[in-house]
C-alpha cells in the first residue's frame, strides 16, 4: 500500500519543485513509469488537484462595460469574469473575482456582512484563501430550520467564508421570520439581537447577490413567507430582490409589513453600508440586475461578460438610446 505521505512528497516534488519524473525516479530509487503511477494515484486520492483556469477578459471588453455602468449608474468598480456556458464553472469564475476585490482592501479591521442563496453559497466554498484576521463575517438576516437547503443556512455560509479568510465567524441564532409581530418586539430586548443590530448599522462591506425568482424562493416555497405575498410581488412585476428587499424592473421597491416580523438587515441599513457589492451572473439574473442598477443598490458589481452583455444590451434597447 503506498503511503499519501509519500505521494504527496512525489506530487510536491513534481509540481511544487519542478523535478524530472526521471529525477525523482533516481530519488526513490523505483522507475519513471512508477512515479506516473504515483502522480496519478496523487489526483486520484485528492492529494492533488488540478484546474484549467480560463483566461481573463480583455482590456478592452472590461472598460467598455465599466465605462457604461459607470456612467449611466454611478458603479464604482467592475469585476468581470470570463463567460461560460456551464453554471458550475461561472459560479467557480465569479469566486475568483470575488477574492480578487477582496484583495483590492485594506489589510485593517473590518465588518463584512454577508446573504445567502446559491451564489454567496459557492463563494463561501470554493474562494481562494486569503488571510484576513481582522475581518469579522457576519451574516444579514436571522437563520431558520424549516429551510433544509443549505444554500440558505446563513451560519454555515459565514462560517465557511470566515475559514477561507482566517477571519472571524458571528453566528446568529435568531430566527429570521416570527409568528407575529409581538414575537419579535420581545427578542429585540435580547442582547443577541442589540449585538447583531449595532453590527449591522457598522457594516463596512455587504456581498450579496440578486433573487430573480420569486415562485423557486424557499422562502415561499417552504411557506416562511405568506404565498399572498408572493402574489402581491408579482402583481407589481417584482423583478429580484437584494435581501428579501424587492424591487421592480426601474428600481421601485415593494415592502409590506410582514417584514416587520422578520429578523432581517433593513434596507436603510443595507443602503448605510461602506460599500455594496452584488454577485450575479446568468440569463435568469438579467432583469434583477436592471431593476437593482436602476435602484442605485449597489456600489461593486461581480459578473461575468456574458451578463454584463445581456444587461448592458437590456438597458439600450429598453431605453432606445446607446
Amino acid at each position: 500500500m503506498i503511503s499519501d505521505e509519500l505521494l504527496f512528497e512525489v506530487a510536491t516534488d513534481y509540481y511544487v519543485k519542478g523535478m524530472l519524473q526521471k529525477d525523482i525516479a533516481n530519488k526513490y530509487g523505483v522507475s519513471r513509469v512508477q512515479i506516473s503511477k504515483y502522480l496519478k494515484m496523487a489526483q486520484e486520492r485528492g492529494i492533488v488537484h488540478i484546474e484549467v483556469e480560463q483566461p481573463s477578459v480583455k482590456t478592452s471588453i472590461r472598460r467598455e462595460y465599466e465605462d457604461f455602468f459607470r456612467e449611466r449608474y454611478g458603479l464604482k468598480k467592475m469585476f468581470i469574469a470570463r463567460g461560460a456556458r456551464n453554471e458550475k464553472t461561472v459560479l467557480k469564475a465569479l469566486s475568483r473575482e470575488v477574492h480578487k476585490y477582496l484583495r483590492t482592501l485594506p489589510e485593517k479591521p473590518m465588518n463584512i456582512g454577508l446573504g445567502w442563496g446559491n451564489t454567496i453559497f459557492t463563494v463561501a466554498e470554493s474562494i481562494e484563501r486569503l488571510e484576513r484576521p481582522d475581518w469579522q463575517l457576519i451574516p444579514l438576516s436571522g437563520g431558520t430550520a424549516r429551510l433544509a437547503d443549505k444554500r440558505f443556512n446563513i451560519n454555515h455560509i459565514v462560517q465557511n467564508f470566515a475559514t477561507r479568510l482566517s477571519g472571524k465567524a458571528v453566528p446568529m441564532y435568531l430566527p429570521f421570520i416570527f409568528e407575529n409581530a409581538r414575537q419579535l418586539e420581545n427578542t429585540k430586548q435580547s442582547l443577541e439581537y442589540m449585538n447583531i443590530q449595532k453590527l449591522w448599522n457598522s457594516l463596512d462591506i455587504i456581498i450579496c447577490s440578486v433573487g430573480y425568482s420569486i415562485a423557486r424562493s424557499p422562502l415561499f416555497r417552504e411557506n416562511l413567507l405568506e404565498v399572498s405575498y408572493a402574489d402581491e410581488l408579482e402583481k407589481n412585476n417584482v423583478v429580484g430582490d437584494v435581501l428579501t428587499h424587492y424591487f421592480d424592473i426601474n428600481g421601485k421597491r415593494f415592502e409590506k409589513s410582514i417584514l416587520d416580523k422578520c429578523i432581517n438587515l433593513s434596507f436603510e441599513q443595507y443602503m448605510n453600508a461602506g460599500e455594496r457589492v452584488i454577485v450575479a451572473a446568468g440569463h435568469h439574473k438579467v432583469d434583477g440586475l436592471v431593476g437593482m442598477l436602476r435602484g442605485g443598490f449597489a456600489d461593486v458589481l461581480i459578473t461575468d461578460e456574458f451578463t454584463a452583455k445581456f444587461v448592458k444590451e437590456y438597458i439600450v434597447y429598453d431605453e432606445g438610446g446607446q
